[in-house]
């Protein structure tokens, strides 16, 4: 079924004091940035299954007061949604509602501001900005999620002061990187995508594969799990060798890539978002009929859009080390090209500005409602990927 309005999806991480992903920040939001309304969340109810859309993570979400007063509650997963609200014009019968809402099972989040002395005992979350701590909030820091945290220096600052959550995009902002020396076990995978985007020889890939016990397993898994529908289960390496092909073989690679590195910051979240960046970008270069080729290399795109971060490598070292071709490079680094117009895309999807691409989402003749459908489409893909 076809969305309906031009609203669009945007998914952050809300990372605990571990740097693993505790919940996913969720927004139905038109172009003034509003929260959900009536319409838009029946929209995503028809359209979205929660499960696929955050897995096994709760979901905050920014909604109107009036969705509060509606039956579309009764199609609510309550045990799923944190609903986020703005204590600003609640009235007493507004309380009362999300008082016998709370008795029902539901979950509720406030914004911070001079009116939460009135919502406090209703709040299972608070919402407050980094600039707007003050003591009543560090008294609630145990349920305190800080937002508009734009540095790393700053989230450790916090974290080092006893706050448990934390939204922001300073996972995702460029930094400086001091060149590590890269894993063994990272730099076997990588030298394997080379080899499988070079030559697909799949005897001698088989032969790799089986040197690295964790690759093996993590292989088969993938094969078999829900993001493929093989009539029968595969039990051997060449087999899955044989059925995936190159293209999904290196899909799988990078994905890998980020599993290896899982001890390191934010890698958990990092795999996440870039694999969904590459699946909406693959899925929209087909929407656009790109030949095959650009639509491998969009997904490609996608994923090694951050794998600097992980690996503590510049992306144009990275990128000669893969040994990528211009077209990709040019993607990554300037966002030249359609490759880099699709990237471009994804990130300002993410991010909530959707008014800045407007025009480069027509010029590739899509429509906003195309971008959210491809969203949906790669976040449900990527619950189904199995790289345990």
């Amino acid at each position: 079924m076809p969305l309906m309005g031009e609203f669009y999806i945007t998914k952050i991480p809300v990372l605990d004091q571990h740097q693993k992903i505790y919940a996913y920040y969720l927004t139905v939001m038109n172009q003034e940035d509003k929260p959900a309304s009536v319409n838009d969340l029946a929209d995503i109810l028809v359209n979205v299954n929660f499960e696929k859309l955050a897995g096994n993570y709760p979901v905050f979400l920014k909604i109107e007061p009036e969705v509060l007063k509606h039956d579309i509650l009764d199609y609510i997963p309550e045990e799923k949604i944190v609903f986020l609200v703005s204590p600003e014009n609640l009235s007493e019968e507004d309380l009362l509602l999300i008082k016998e809402l709370k008795n029902l099972g539901f979950k509720f989040a406030f914004e911070y501001g001079s009116d939460f002395e009135k919502i406090e005992s209703y709040a299972d979350f608070i919402f407050a900005k980094s600039e707007n701590l003050d003591s009543k909030v560090y008294l609630l820091k145990d349920r305190t999620v800080v937002t508009d945290i734009y540095s790393q220096e700053e989230y450790q600052k916090l974290m080092t002061e006893g706050f448990r959550y934390f939204k922001g995009d300073f996972i995702f902002r460029p930094s400086t990187i001091v060149e590590k020396k890269i894993d063994p076990s990272k730099l076997a995978v990588m030298e394997l995508f080379t080899k499988v985007r070079e030559s697909f020889n799949p005897p001698e890939i088989e032969e790799l594969i089986k040197r690295n016990p964790d690759l093996s397993i993590s292989l088969l898994k993938y094969v078999n799990s829900a993001a493929f529908s093989f009539r029968n289960k595969i039990t051997s390496i060449r087999h899955a060798i044989s059925i995936l092909g190159q293209r999904n073989l290196l899909q799988w690679l990078l994905l890998f890539l980020y599993r290896a590195g899982d001890t390191e910051p934010y890698a958990e979240t990092l795999l996440e978002v870039s694999a969904e960046r590459g699946k909406t970008m693959e899925i929209l270069a087909q929407q656009i009929k790109l030949p095959d080729e650009l639509a491998e290399k969009a997904f490609l795109v996608g994923m090694l859009s951050m794998v600097d971060k992980l690996l503590g490598m510049p992306k144009e070292k990275l990128i000669k080390e893969l040994n990528l071709d211009e077209e990709i490079e040019k993607a990554i680094i300037d966002k030249e090209g359609v490759l880099g117009a699709l990237l471009n895309i994804v990130e300002k999807t993410e991010e909530g500005k959707v008014g800045e691409i407007s025009d480069t989402i027509k010029q590739l003749g899509l429509h906003l409602n195309d971008v959210m459908s491809a969203q949906l489409k790669a976040f449900a893909w990527f619950e189904d990927v199995n790289l345990v």
